[in-house]
């Protein structure tokens, strides 16, 4: 079954004068179109897996959330690039696409967080668009809102492929053709149509120029407004516009290649609504958790300034006969030691609780990751030095300066502002959290 992709903590950019951003891109696009290529150029995240030309399947086979650190105009940005699989006409596969895929995006809704665009890329050297092709386009177009294409960028790529004159020729025919991108690049909304972009791969200012007109974008795709809106119908997903796509897809094909038992599955996937209760009940008990950590936190400092500071003072008015008290802190800090490991074993079983309910509902919670609706973040540069961290600093010139902080399962790229220092960086990047579940949260 597919799941996220665990979202590794993660850490803005700024110190106390710089502003702060958080937002996310959903990159989309048919398998093998370069989604994955585009992010490594981005973040220069090398672990990220690019599948080559000869390649039959998806090499990304469920939603993955890589992240950018972007300072740009006084203002440091953490970029979630969802890089998803592609629609590829599969019976079950389609259907669990979109279910990944609605589910990443519906949380993203109900966190608050920022949907700031969507990337659809294609591939240039494509001769002919093709009917997958063209039910992709018109899945996008569902997936965010007919009303809504300005919030989308289409990117051509493998532009180094093929002779300029024959690509050029392709891209007209894309950018006019209505059966193609011409409805979303020509409405007659002026001003608010998608954009049209090329790549070619190797060339991260352009990846960044791409993605910089959606840094200060918002928007709501419809497919959250139809199935987690407080106001909205709250649909299945089969029933929203983008799954009655998929819907009307799977069953064409079931009846060609008489699939009766992947059509039921597929159908059940489409039947699958957003778990509104247990998300709720789920940040209500984490709420109620972090409140609890953090008072065990508050009392731990209470006794250790009792402890050395009683200590100092007693020691200083017996002329150093009461030095001994300061013995009962490394027992204290054994009893700090075991609280510990007893609200992290209340973090794991709330956790575990979690995708046991949503496995037994069946609803869209079940596709997600509870560690990413914790939305951590990394408290500050020594958290980094723990065993799940490591920190690499690229060969950088003086115009583009990039840090990478390797985890196992991602990587997290930056780019700094132009000129900019990397002892400047480093400090830009100190970050005060609230988050009880940091390595060493006491300190």
């Amino acid at each position: 079954m597919s799941a996220f992709h665990r979202l590794q903590p993660t850490m803005c950019t700024g110190n106390l004068k710089r502003r702060r951003a958080k937002l996310y891109i959903l990159v989309m696009g048919l398998t093998g179109v370069g989604k994955s290529t585009f992010i490594q150029d981005l973040t220069a995240n090398a672990k990220i897996p690019i599948g080559k030309a000869s390649d039959l399947h998806r090499v990304t086979v469920e939603v993955q959330d890589y992240v950018l650190l972007y300072a740009a105009d006084g203002i440091a940005y953490e970029v979630h690039l969802i890089d998803s699989p592609g629609f590829d006409d599969d019976i079950v596969g389609d259907a669990e696409v979109l279910k990944d895929i609605a589910s990443y995006i519906n949380i993203i809704y109900k966190m608050k967080k920022k949907l700031a665009g969507v990337l659809y890329l294609h591939d240039i050297t494509k001769a002919k668009m093709g009917g997958v092709g063209i039910r992709n386009i018109r899945m996008l177009e569902r997936l965010i809102g007919l009303d809504k294409f300005e919030n989308c960028a289409i990117v051509t790529t493998k532009w180094q492929l093929v002779d300029l004159e024959t690509a050029e020729a392709r891209e007209t025919s894309l950018r006019t053709d209505k059966d193609f991108f011409g409805s979303m690049l020509q409405t007659e909304r002026h001003g608010l149509d998608a954009s049209l972009c090329r790549y070619s791969p190797k060339n991260k200012q352009r990846a960044l120029e791409i993605i910089k007109p959606f840094l200060n974008n918002a928007f709501t795709a419809e497919i959250s407004l139809q199935m987690v809106a407080s106001d909205g119908p709250r649909l299945p997903l089969g029933k929203t516009e983008a799954g009655k796509l998929v819907a009307e897809n799977v069953e064409e094909l079931a009846q060609l290649q008489e699939e009766n038992g992947r059509l039921r599955s597929a159908r059940k996937t489409l039947s699958k609504q957003f778990d509104e209760s247990l998300y709720k009940e789920f940040k209500q008990k984490s709420k109620e958790l972090r409140r609890k950590i953090r008072l065990h936190r508050a009392a731990r400092w209470i006794m250790r300034f009792t402890i050395v500071g009683g200590s100092i003072v007693a020691t200083v008015l017996t002329l150093g006969a009461a030095a001994p008290a300061f013995a009962l802190e490394p027992a204290f800090e054994k009893i700090v030691a075991g609280q510990r490991r007893v609200e992290k074993r209340a973090k794991a079983k709330l956790e575990k609780d979690l995708q046991s309910k949503a496995q037994r509902g069946g609803g869209l919670l079940s596709a997600a990751d509870p560690q990413w609706l914790w939305d951590s973040k990394v408290k500050s540069m020594e958290d980094l030095r723990s065993d799940r961290y490591s920190i690499q600093s690229a060969s950088a010139s003086s115009e583009d300066l990039e840090l990478e902080i390797a985890r196992t399962g991602g990587v997290i790229g930056f780019a700094a502002e132009e000129g900019m220092a990397e002892s400047d960086l480093i400090q830009d990047m100190q970050e005060i959290s609230d988050d009880p579940f940091s390595e060493d949260s006491d300190f």
